[in-house]
């Protein structure tokens, strides 16, 4: 019974990854043009995420605004500005739509 069971889960969380980057790329692809039916797409991928208890992968995670959940496009509705004095070196990401900044830490060599 749970070998049956952790092969059924193991299918669920290949089917939901899978269903959670096609709708990340579509939402990348589509949000120039329409910019809710985009953030539909990433609310149905967290969900997705959320149900199979699954990590969203980080390529895909720093372009969802932590505050208002919605999908980040660089140069429409958000700034990216690099950052290397003051509190360490940092990529830091602004959402002009709510006006959340997060700021991304990396190490210079």
């Amino acid at each position: 019974m749970a070998k049956n069971k952790r092969k059924h889960q193991a299918i669920i969380i290949r089917i939901a990854d899978t269903r959670m980057n096609y709708l990340f790329q579509k939402a990348h692809d589509i949000f120039p043009n329409n910019k809710e039916l985009a953030n539909r797409y990433v609310y149905l991928a967290r969900r997705y995420a959320q149900r199979a208890k699954i990590k969203i992968p980080s390529i895909w995670k720093k372009r969802i605004c932590h505050k208002c959940k919605g999908f980040l496009y660089p140069g429409i509705n958000c700034r990216t500005r690099i950052h290397s004095k003051g509190k360490g070196s940092h990529v830091s990401t602004t959402c002009l739509d709510c006006n959340q900044t997060t700021r991304y830490f990396f190490k210079i060599r």
